[in-house]
This record gives structure tokens, C-alpha cells and sequence, in this order.
């Protein structure tokens, strides 16, 4: 984390009081559950990646499914939570890291697939190309990767002023358009399977423009 957005959306993601509403307002998503299961229908494999995995909702799903979960996130206080989110048996193992530096904790083909929901609209446009170099490298020919993003009119990073989770804040975030990250992720093999899209709650007033790309990586 180096710039002055990156900074603040870090601030905002080890407040405790940001934290509990975020977990509250999100613990229950019968959508994101189907999305999950769904998903994992075509891995290959047990070994899954949740990358920017907050609390661990989406990694404890992931779980119950039977797979060996590592969770990622750059946010103490998120991983904090998220080991003491549930008590299983079959328990997601959870790291503090930064989501542009994933050569450095995981070796080459390590996961059959990756998670990244509503994680990689934080990595600013500087430092996408290191995100998605690291992602290839963990992962093997084959491997399946969900990304989902903020839709926006252009590819733009900017800070967003909210009042959610009962606080204000601020957190960067990255929007795109579906040919601009396909655009993005073209030189590294990642072949679209699958994209979908649709509204989600309020952000600045306006409806947020989900894009879900379910891509299979080529090596």
C-alpha cells in the first residue's frame, strides 16, 4: 500500500466499528452463496485461493464445500475476524498479505482455483498488471478464476465517500468496463467461460453495476 487512496482504504478496513457493520450487512447473501456453489461445480481440484477474502464468509462457503481454503487479505483486522467467524472442522487457513505481491507467498500452480469477489476493484490501475501476473503465476493450467467487479463508463481509480456500515468513510475503488479488463488479463491466458452482470446496492447515488468474469487459465 503506497499511495494517499490506497492508505486511507486501508484505515477504513482496520476500523472495528466499520468492520462489525460490514460483517452484519453481509452475513447472510443467498445470491453470493449460489454464485459460490456454482462456481465451484467446475473446479478441478480442492485447493481454492479467496483473494481479498475480508472477514471469510466466501471462504467458510467455500469450506462447507469440501475445499482446502486459503483466505488473503491485506486488512489485519478483517483477518482477525474472519479466524474466529466460525468454528469447523474443515477450517480455511487466513494470512495478512498484499494482493500485488503474490509471488512472495505462494509458489508456482498452487491453487486449481481463485475467489476474487469484489477485491480486486481496490488495486488501482498502477498495480492491476502485478495482481494478475501473481495470480497466474499460483495458478496451473487449468485453474478457474471469478473476478468481480465495479462497473463503470471508463477504467478509472478514485476515492468514494460513503456513509455504510453505520460510518462514514472512504475507500478507493478501480471501476471498469467488461473490454477494458478483458483488455487487461489478454497477455497472461486467462480465457472468458463465462460473464455475467447486474445491479447491485447504492453507491454515490447510483445503482452499482456488478461484472462477474469466470475465466480458466491457459498456460
Amino acid at each position: 500500500m503506497s499511495t494517499n487512496g490506497q492508505k486511507i482504504t486501508h484505515a477504513t478496513y482496520e476500523d472495528p466499528e466499520i468492520i462489525e457493520g460490514y460483517i452484519k450487512r453481509n452475513a447472510t447473501n443467498p445470491k453470493q452463496k449460489d454464485l459460490i456453489i456454482a462456481f465451484a461445480k467446475n473446479i478441478s481440484g480442492k485447493r481454492v485461493f479467496d483473494l481479498g477474502c475480508g472477514p471469510g464468509h466466501d471462504s467458510y462457503i467455500f469450506s462447507e464445500l469440501n475445499f482446502h481454503v486459503i483466505g488473503l487479505d491485506f486488512s489485519k483486522e478483517m483477518i482477525r475476524r474472519a479466524q474466529t467467524l466460525k468454528n469447523v472442522e474443515n477450517k480455511p487457513r487466513f494470512i495478512v498479505g498484499d494482493m500485488t505481491k503474490l509471488n512472495e507467498y505462494f509458489t508456482e500452480n498452487a491453487f486449481d482455483a481463485i475467489w476474487a469477489s469484489a477485491s480486486l476493484l481496490h488495486i488501482p490501475l498502477t498495480d492491476i498488471s502485478k495482481t494478475i501476473e501473481g495470480m497466474t503465476h499460483i495458478s496451473k493450467s487449468g485453474t478457474k478464476i471469478y473476478v468481480g467487479l465495479k462497473g463503470g463508463n471508463t477504467e478509472n481509480t478514485f476515492l468514494v465517500d460513503e456513509d455504510k456500515y453505520g460510518k462514514s468513510m472512504q475507500r478507493e475503488f478501480t471501476f471498469w468496463t467488461k473490454e477494458g479488463f478483458l483488455k487487461e488479463v489478454a497477455p497472461y491466458g486467462w480465457k472468458l467461460e463465462q460473464f455475467t452482470s447486474r445491479e447491485g446496492s447504492l453507491s454515490m447515488g447510483q445503482p452499482t453495476q456488478w461484472l462477474n468474469f469466470f475465466f480458466k487459465v491457459q498456460k
